[in-house]
């Protein structure tokens, strides 16, 4: 039985990883046509072409590997029905339960590359493609009003406690995380304006902890102080070359601005929806994007569910060519549902983990069912 497991490990694996360099090729072309487009801009030449789509090689992987999995697994189990070689395994010993832990068993090296997908290569090599494509442009990173970024700031002492509040205003952020055109507005704890910090540029210093809560440090640079006395009725002006300003905004937080939330790490977007939900703003998209990659690898076992079937069916004139084709169009139609309820999420606010867990929970429900008929129906 060993051997056998083994041998079909063997054989998922093999069709699973030629569907995805199928598909991420293709998906990686069309890219190289769209960036075509740019070719010439500023530096941006063939090579940072080239460069940026290989960057994003990993986050194509990540997106497609569940489809790929089903797809796979689907062909791969349909050529051993066609040989016959699942009805041996079957009269063997083979129950449903063996096979489904069998299932379990193999497809929990995909789950863990997908899971380190997500949270260690997908975050690094989409910010460095950003800063290789927006570097070589000459872009800096768009501003969500004509006005710039506008952030909330919670400033705390060395005690952790929340001191006053800060408005921030960004003119841009450059892919590096550097800041230019700050403006600063400090209020007090009855909301009166106390000073404006204008700077021309911020860099990212070093992070840490007090109490519980993080805090960042960022050196603003050409900086001009506007203090406003006790009353409010004079202003007090002076000019600085540095300036080390204490924040809760980390470079993830900062980071979200230019990074989609699926392009961050689960990390990094807890600490955004966080980070939201302190300035009592929507974080609807952000907890749906973090849910999304605790639960998105989980789906690679899904599909492998819902592949086991074909495994039972026995091929008969181009019947693998119709499983694959079926693969295909379920494998669409979950990523495509999937999408669907994110989007329907965000519109009616729904529960960010009831909306991203429903339509994997549909998906094994239904490969069980379909894996059980199949089964009765071999006997």
């Amino acid at each position: 039985m060993r051997v056998l497991r083994r041998y079909m490990a063997r054989q998922i694996y093999l069709h699973v990883g030629f569907v995805l360099f199928g598909f991420v090729g293709l998906f990686a072309f069309v890219d190289l046509v769209a960036e075509m487009r740019d070719l010439g801009k500023g530096a941006y030449g063939l090579t940072e072409v080239l460069t940026f789509i290989g960057l994003r090689l990993p986050g194509m992987s990540y997106e497609l590997m569940p489809v790929a999995t089903l797809i796979g697994a689907v062909w791969a189990l349909s050529q051993m029905a066609g040989a016959s070689e699942f009805t041996v395994a079957r009269a063997s010993g083979m129950g449903p339960l063996q096979v489904l832990g069998t299932v379990a068993r193999i497809g929990l090296p995909l789950v863990l590359v997908t899971a380190i997908l997500a949270e260690l290569v997908l975050p690094v090599t989409e910010s460095r493609a950003l800063q290789v494509r927006a570097g070589a442009i000459g872009s800096t990173g768009g501003a969500v009003l004509s006005s710039g970024y506008w952030l909330r700031d919670h400033p705390t002492d060395e005690g952790g406690r929340i001191v006053g509040h800060r408005v921030i205003n960004l003119q841009s952020m450059a892919p590096d995380r550097s800041l230019r055109g700050i403006i600063v507005y400090e209020f007090q704890n009855d909301l009166g304006l106390s000073a404006v910090i204008r700077a021309e540029a911020g860099i990212f210093l070093q992070t840490g902890s007090a109490a519980g809560r993080e805090y960042s440090e960022w050196q603003l640079l050409g900086v001009r102080f506007q203090t406003l006395d006790g009353d409010r009725r004079q202003v007090q002006m002076r000019t600085l070359d540095s300036f080390v300003l204490r924040s809760s905004l980390s470079p993830a937080t900062l980071g979200a601005l230019m990074v989609k939330p699926e392009q961050m790490s689960a990390r990094e977007l807890y600490l955004y929806v966080d980070y939201l939900r302190q300035g009592k703003q929507l974080a609807g998209r952000y907890e749906i994007a973090f849910w999304k990659k605790l639960i998105y690898p989980v789906a690679v076992w899904v599909m492998l569910v819902l592949a086991l079937p074909a495994a039972y069916l026995q091929a008969r004139g181009g019947a693998v060519g119709l499983k694959v084709f079926l693969a295909i169009v379920a494998g669409v139609a979950f990523h495509l549902v999937n999408s669907l309820f994110s989007h329907l999420g965000i519109l009616n606010t729904w529960p960010a983990s009831v909306v991203v867990l429903l339509p994997s929970l549909f998906a094994l429900l239904l490969g069980l069912a379909i894996l059980w008929r199949a089964q009765r129906h071999s006997l």
